[in-house]
């Protein structure tokens, strides 16, 4: 985590930036991850060749009148080969098949057109736009926007990740 959460490349397009990321908060993020008392959920993507994790996936707001949101990090080399769109698949089925999600949600910078591409690929819809909602130190506000899944969409265009 220490090592994602320092990476510029990684974090450019998450929805909350840290300017540092102590070793420190790297070990306490990583103690409440493995919590699995509360409401949310997160899973180290594992490949093989790599000795470490090279991102997370996490459900958020699990056991809810609401939908989980879903986030992801993808930390290390492997962007851009289809781990994070395996990694969220299986983080999404999860959702669906073993906690009981209705849908499955996430907010996505505008300007972040790989995690779109990633989403619509597995069946999510464009929900709408939250106008200037992300404010970036030096830089103009961006607009975020809203994607959800149904059980349904998801199954249909993930069957190829699925089996």
């Amino acid at each position: 985590m220490h090592r994602w959460f320092n990476n510029p490349a990684a974090t450019a397009s998450l929805m909350e930036q840290r300017d540092s990321f102590s070793m420190e908060q790297a070990e306490g993020w990583a103690t409440r991850a493995m919590d699995d008392s509360g409401e949310d959920r997160k899973f180290a993507i594992v490949v093989e060749g790599y000795a470490e994790p090279v991102g997370f996936t996490a459900l958020y707001g699990l056991f809810r009148q609401t939908a989980p949101e879903l986030g992801a990090l993808i930390g290390d080399d492997v962007r851009g080969k289809g781990v994070g769109r395996r990694a969220e698949a299986l983080t999404v089925a999860k959702a669906f098949d073993e906690y009981g999600a209705h849908r499955v949600y996430g907010r996505i910078p505008a300007r972040n057109e790989i995690a779109k591409k990633t989403v619509a690929s597995l069946g999510w819809q464009h929900e709408g736009t939250m106008r200037s909602h992300l404010v970036r130190e030096g830089a103009p506000p961006d607009d975020c926007e809203v994607w959800g899944v149904l059980p349904d969409e998801f199954r249909a265009a993930a069957a190829d990740l699925l089996g």
